[in-house]
């Protein structure tokens, strides 16, 4: 089984897996009615950051694989 540097295991909680996390790059998930965004900045530390507005999750709940462009368009 190959793995994701973010994923919801068996127990319904994130995992990350940060040895396969790219410095810089988001890592998009739903979870909870809400989306996370994690991602490793260049000190490899991991950040997070919730986003929990209705509008946007519903955008992203019918396309979750363009989640970072939804995001994008909101701060044109």
């Amino acid at each position: 089984m190959s793995k994701n540097p973010v994923e919801i295991d068996i127990e319904n909680k994130i995992k990350l897996n940060p040895e396969l996390m790219i410095i810089e790059k988001l890592y998009p998930i739903i979870f909870e009615n809400s989306i996370f965004l994690f991602y490793k900045d260049e000190n490899e530390l991991i950040n997070c950051y919730e986003i929990n507005d209705k509008s946007i999750i519903e955008k992203a709940v019918t396309n979750p694989d363009k989640i970072i462009e939804i995001l994008e368009e909101l701060n044109k």
